[in-house]
């Protein structure tokens, strides 16, 4: 990989929308170029010939037109048509300008399994580009009926020996058959005709299903998409970086979005290629080695104060130019602002400066905030759900967000710290927010957990970083337009003697969440705890779970005016989890 910016180009197939706007959008997000997939080109009423002035006078290179599908492993009496209908298709290729045409590996059931049948098919077709001055890329889809793997349709390609006739390589249709990038070793890259790059969760279900409604942008995955695009490039592709992204998200969400994402998720592609090839140079700079949970701001409410005392907060001092109040219970910080108009996040992720750079580079949002001179560096990035993340030094350093404020009163000997926040965010948006958390962030997600709840479900996934103690729940509710919540929804604070601190909450007057006799009963059923250990957590209403040796106990107020819930536990021995068995009971208490 050299320093040169590789061209980024995106299937319209990955829109929503009719096909002259997603070009518009394609456009203004500043892709380089476009595939042009055949059932938009069918369904809009501009000429091949007008797309491609259309494109040009946007700037866009159209790089590919697809897919012409079932052309190869054809029975010989089937051949003639499929000789027709793809010369027609060629031709439209070349009105367009389209250099490159996709060829899919055939899914009928009546496929004939005879590569060297298929091969000379495809020479056959190659004539035909050939004569166009065309190339086609054949490409095994996962779901091919006799070709289903990249190294079953190289095998094809080079049988066939024609100069028209490459290998198109789908990182999705490649990685999702089990194959990595050795599946290419040994192909040439000016043999590779085009390369499409897709990510998808690790799931276990139909790989049609799969590829059709769960593929996303690289880094929203869990996919190696980066090492088979390593390997292409190494091989010598010189053609574009291409997104084929097929989903439900996708077609339901708004083009300019989508847009949007799909360059920010190419741009970090080539940053993590640049950070495998030592002469290459950075898109932008790393994301944080260590990031640690700093504090959660509020607006300020005419509850909130209020709220923040009965918990066990002490103002502890006062923004130096801003109306922002600093509350401490222990080593657990919350800022109440006078200016903020929903919760907001601080974390420590140094250096300062490095983060917000790489934010710009990625094309994540900023707050746009006032500073006055003196004031720390204190960026702050807005997540695709909404929550302003600002991004702090550590302790004592220049940039330390703690430099704001006047000396602070001594904290008293309370919480040991923010343990955990829980942001919901609509299905449509998950994708962005786990590209937000893992590639400016660095994080990484946990394993998909999904609850019941009274009216539909709750789709969970944590994220932590390899250093550090952020950690970050991101929740998608499915349980209807009117009862989804959006943003902060729990905020969990750790303490080391939970029984304590809920007498001491309760003696105050903080409402907690009432639970169920009946999920006592079921505790005691599955643990065998001490008697006085299971009337203590009955009588206080204290959820309990047990992995190893580590336990956890927990306890929550219900949804406050803030918009939100607080949870309060203490981890013993080790435990690392979320207490996910207790999570339907909580989600029910809220519910009623």
């Amino acid at each position: 990989m050299t320093d040169a910016r590789l061209r980024r180009s995106i299937a319209t197939v990955s829109l929503s929308g009719l096909l002259a706007a997603k070009l518009d959008t394609i456009a203004a997000a500043g892709f380089d170029g476009v595939e042009i997939f055949d059932n938009d080109l069918i369904a809009s009423p501009l000429t091949p010939s007008e797309v491609a002035k259309r494109c040009a006078d946007l700037g866009l290179r159209i790089e590919l037109f697809q897919p012409v599908r079932d052309v190869e492993g054809v029975r010989p009496d089937d051949f003639p048509a499929v000789v027709r209908r793809v010369a027609r298709k060629l031709d439209v290729a070349a009105a367009l300008g389209a250099p490159v045409v996709l060829l899919c590996s055939n899914v009928q059931p009546d496929a004939v399994d005879d590569p060297d049948l298929s091969a000379a098919q495809l020479a056959r077709l190659g004539d035909l580009a050939a004569e166009r001055g065309l190339v086609l890329a054949f490409e095994a889809l996962a779901w091919g009926r006799h070709v289903d793997r990249v190294g079953q349709a190289w095998d094809i390609v080079r049988h066939a020996d024609h100069p028209a006739v490459t290998l198109a390589v789908d990182t999705f249709h490649l990685l999702s058959r089990g194959d990595d990038a050795r599946a290419l070793d040994g192909v040439p890259g000016d043999r590779i005709g085009f390369l499409q790059v897709a990510d998808a969760p690790l799931l276990d279900m139909d790989v049609l299903e799969w590829s059709r409604h769960h593929r996303c942008f690289p880094g929203q995955g869990t996919m190696d998409v980066t090492g088979v695009v390593e390997a292409v490039l190494a091989a010598g592709y010189d053609g574009p970086l291409s997104l084929e992204v097929f989903s439900d998200v996708v077609r339901e969400s708004p083009a300019a979005a989508t847009a949007r994402d799909g360059l920010r998720s190419l741009v970090h592609l080539e940053d993590d290629l640049a950070r495998r090839d030592p002469a290459a140079v950075p898109v932008a700079p790393p994301a944080p080695a260590r990031a640690d949970a700093a504090f959660l701001e509020l607006p300020a409410d005419p509850t909130t104060d209020d709220l923040l005392d009965r918990l066990g907060f002490t103002l502890a001092g006062w923004h130096r130019h801003k109306p922002v109040a600093r509350w401490r219970n222990g080593s657990a910080e919350v800022l109440v602002n006078a200016a903020a108009t929903g919760p907001a996040l601080g974390i420590v992720a140094s250096p300062v400066a490095q983060v917000a750079e790489r934010a710009r580079a990625l094309h994540w949002p900023s707050v746009d905030v006032t500073r006055t001179t003196g004031d720390t560096r204190l960026p702050g990035i807005v997540s695709p759900a909404g929550v302003p993340v600002f991004v702090s030094a550590a302790h004592d350093e220049a940039d330390d967000w703690r430099r704001d404020f006047g000396p602070a009163t001594d904290a008293n000997d309370g919480w040991t710290g923010i343990d955990h926040v829980g942001v919901a965010v609509p299905g449509h948006t998950l994708n962005e927010e786990v590209a937000f958390l893992r590639t400016l962030l660095g994080l990484e997600p946990a394993t998909l957990e999904e609850f019941i709840d009274p009216h539909g479900r709750v789709r969970s996934r944590a994220f932590r970083p390899a250093s550090g103690d952020l950690r970050l729940v991101v929740n998608v509710p499915d349980v209807g337009a009117r009862r989804a919540p959006s943003g902060v929804v729990q905020v969990a604070f750790r303490c080391t003697d939970l029984l304590a601190e809920i007498r001491r909450l309760r003696a105050v007057g903080v409402p907690l969440m009432p639970v169920t006799a009946n999920y006592y009963a079921d505790l005691d059923a599955r643990f065998d705890l001490e008697p006085a250990l299971l009337a203590d957590l009955r009588a206080h209403d204290v959820l309990y779970d047990r992995s190893g040796d580590g336990e956890l106990l927990h306890a929550y107020t219900p949804v406050l005016p803030q918009g939100f819930c607080v949870e309060l536990l203490e981890r013993r021995g080790g435990y690392d989890g979320y207490g996910a068995a207790n999570t339907h009971v909580r989600l029910a208490a809220q519910a009623s």
